[in-house]
């Protein structure tokens, strides 16, 4: 995978997605946000379940859920039911978050994928 290499105000990440470290550090500093991704780490969820399981208002939810996935935390899908309506649904999209300390007071942020077959491949934003 080809990444691109950005820094912003000190903050250095690698990423395929061209997502802002600032952003993600900003998410990652939040209480809410932090239970929200931790939920939809455990499966994919909409809005509605996302504020009953965090017990968080649905208002504020959608501004996590907004800013988690401008930080590339979360991934966006549609939920296929048998009604017409489909609503949208939340998963993280790496198993495991590490943030670095670089020279020059860089900050380095990588995502981890592990594949089902037991080995891992890794991706930094």
């Amino acid at each position: 995978m080809n990444s691109s290499s950005l820094s912003i105000g000190g903050v250095a990440a690698h990423n395929s997605h061209n997502a802002d470290p600032g952003v993600v550090l900003s998410a990652l500093s939040d209480d809410d946000s932090r239970r929200i991704l931790a939920a939809c780490d455990e499966q994919a969820m909409t809005a509605q379940e996302c504020a009953d399981a965090c017990d968080v208002p649905l208002s504020t939810v959608y501004r996590k859920l907004g800013t988690l996935s401008e930080a590339s935390l979360l991934e966006e899908s549609r939920r296929i039911q048998a009604a017409n309506h489909h609503p949208r649904e939340y998963s993280t999209s790496f198993d495991t978050l590490s943030l670095s300390l670089a020279a020059g007071s860089d900050v380095a942020v990588e995502f981890r994928n592990v594949a089902t077959d037991g080995g891992t491949t890794t991706e930094e934003r």
